[in-house]
């Protein structure tokens, strides 16, 4: 029953109600011995615990009991002998109902001992808060998709119930096909509208093809990983870098893993006295920033030149950001692991760290035309 139900009663499930129906002949004595052994005794599980408890026996032993259950409903009621009586040896189904009782027992104990009630919703909230915005929201999602698929001439039009992919770029067919789809960046999608998750295959399709133009393409990139722009969203000249850190996991109990992130610090200021701002200001500016003028290609590339000339100035900066970042979620492991009363681990940066991006912000203002 399990089986079947979690066929239907799943993520992704669209329907905000869900019928289930159980088809068993009255005069069938094989549904009708299952019925006295096994359904009967699940549905009074699931309504004393509002959750369905596994049979905690091999199938052999289950069949037995349904085919003790099934002869015994075959024969008429006859007298009982006294030896019958003088015998107590549990039956099959009893035996059956017996472990199964034990086993709602231990799940009562188990759902008394792991209750939500220990953990502290704003813990846990700010643990969910903080994986979004390394590994990105719905909304990051969505904006990503949208602005990809603008720049590689593939936009997607909005339509009632999502947004229509209409044309299948040749890079991402393999994967997806060459027919239109009807996207959706939110969960529940409705019926007959696909939801496109961080790990759906566009998703990874148009990243892993941005990444590769932006690091073989030098002349004219999707993304450059080095950018010049006058904006009105900044009032002093900023600079922003593209980091990806890597982070040693070691724990005693498992294999050491290798974690990667990407993120965005900046400062204004010259590299050799910054000011830095907090990532999260950074991270906005990168996201929010628009040009409002431009300059002379020669000027823009003299200004990215002498930046990458003094880079190595803020070396000692960049590395106390990894070590920062690398305790930062050393502690999140921590508080996470204390819920879960599971072992501790160490989260070591792997150092030095890339810089995938460099971007110059110009202050500017808009020209009225």
């Amino acid at each position: 029953m399990e089986q079947r139900e979690g066929r239907i009663d799943r993520y992704g499930q669209t329907a905000s109600q869900v019928k289930t129906l159980l088809l068993y002949g009255s005069d069938n004595p094989v549904d009708g011995a299952v019925l006295d052994v096994l359904i009967r005794k699940a549905v009074q599980i699931h309504k004393t615990l509002g959750i369905t408890v596994p049979v905690p026996m091999d199938s052999t032993t289950v069949s037995e009991a349904v085919f003790k259950s099934l002869f015994d409903r075959a024969h008429d009621a006859v007298q009982l002998s006294l030896l019958d009586l003088l015998d107590e040896k549990e039956s099959a189904v009893e035996q059956v109902h017996k472990n199964w009782d034990k086993a709602v027992e231990r799940e009562k104990t188990s759902r008394t001992r792991f209750a939500q009630r220990s953990i502290k919703p704003v813990e846990v909230e700010q643990e969910l808060i903080e994986s979004d915005q390394i590994l990105g929201n719905e909304q990051d999602v969505e904006r990503f998709v949208l602005s990809a698929a603008n720049r590689l001439s593939c936009s997607l039009s909005k339509k009632k119930q999502g947004w229509l992919l209409s044309t299948i770029p040749n890079f991402l067919q393999p994967a997806l096909g060459d027919k239109p789809r009807l996207l959706t960046f939110t969960t529940p999608a409705p019926e007959g509208v696909e939801y496109v998750g961080r790990n759906h295959p566009l998703v990874e399709g148009l990243g892993r093809h941005i990444i590769e133009n932006a690091l073989s393409n030098s002349q004219d990139p999707i993304a450059a990983r080095c950018g010049f722009t006058t904006t009105d969203t900044v009032t002093k000249r900023t600079t922003l870098l593209l980091l990806r850190l890597r982070h040693l996991l070691n724990s005693p109990k498992h294999q050491s893993l290798l974690a990667e992130e990407c993120a965005v610090v900046g400062f204004t200021g010259p590299p050799s006295n910054p000011i830095w701002l907090t990532p999260e200001d950074a991270k906005s500016l990168l996201e929010q920033a628009n040009p409002v003028g431009d300059a002379p290609l020669g000027i823009k590339q003299a200004e990215i030149e002498e930046l990458l000339s003094k880079i190595t100035e803020i070396e000692s900066d960049l590395e106390l950001f990894a070590r920062e970042r690398s305790h930062s979620l050393s502690q999140s492991h921590r508080r996470v692991r204390a819920i879960t009363q599971e072992g501790q681990i160490q989260v070591k940066p792997q150092l030095p760290m890339d810089i995938l991006g460099v971007y110059i912000l110009q202050p500017g203002k808009i020209r009225n035309s």
